[in-house]
């Protein structure tokens, strides 16, 4: 289904004048946070806008066009963070679902007074989010507005995992943006884990110091 068509009943389904899409980025890696972004679009978006996709599926150089695209043309844009203390913390489900929910309830804030429907991509509902929301599985290929939302979270966070390949040199984090890759364990075995990195995950874990991680 087009994406711009799967808003459009949505909207009419919940009698919302508009819609946040809610999409996240990071959660599998190893290293760095998970970027969760809300994204409010016009109700009749642009031919350029309705050109976005899952992020998965279109190349860093797409993404980057359409990242430009999203941020000047949305009626709203948030961002919220899950970093690897969080995640460890609460548990990596817990984390992403309570940032989705602040990403929702920002951007729903910033574009207006207007009844809203919250499409969250995935099988679980936002936590924290009064709004009314709908999960919406493999909704960043379904809807428009979560497509939207899992561009901005993808090139957020690449960005960010190349900041931290400056402050943290020796992993690799600007290629394999802190993804599991045998480069990467390659890296933790030699240097073991950083501030970086997220305890809870067994990779990370098991190379830990013995009284870290007792």
């Amino acid at each position: 289904m087009d994406g711009r068509r799967f808003d459009a009943q949505a909207r009419t389904r919940a009698k919302a004048a508009r819609l946040v899409g809610v999409d996240e980025a990071g959660r599998g890696p190893l290293a760095g946070p998970v970027v969760v972004a809300a994204v409010v679009l016009p109700e009749v978006p642009s031919a350029e806008l309705a050109e976005a996709r899952d992020s998965k599926l279109m190349t860093p150089k797409s993404r980057e066009r359409l990242f430009g695209v999203v941020r000047s043309q949305a009626l709203a844009v948030s961002v919220a963070w899950a970093h690897p203390r969080l995640i460890d913390r609460d548990n990596i489900l817990k984390a992403t679902l309570l940032a989705m929910g602040r990403a929702a309830r920002r951007a729903a804030a910033k574009s207006g007074d207007s009844p809203v429907l919250a499409l969250i991509d995935g099988p679980k509902r936002a936590l924290g989010l009064e709004l009314p929301q709908e999960p919406v599985v493999d909704g960043d290929a379904k809807s428009l507005s979560v497509s939207a939302a899992s561009v901005i979270a993808k090139v957020v966070r690449d960005r960010w995992m190349e900041r931290l390949e400056r402050r943290r040199p020796g992993y690799g984090f600007a290629r394999h943006k802190g993804y599991g890759t045998k480069a990467h364990l390659e890296a933790l075995d030699k240097l073991g884990p950083c501030d970086a990195h997220r305890r809870s995950y067994a990779p990370v874990a098991a190379r830990l110091p013995l009284e870290a991680g007792a």
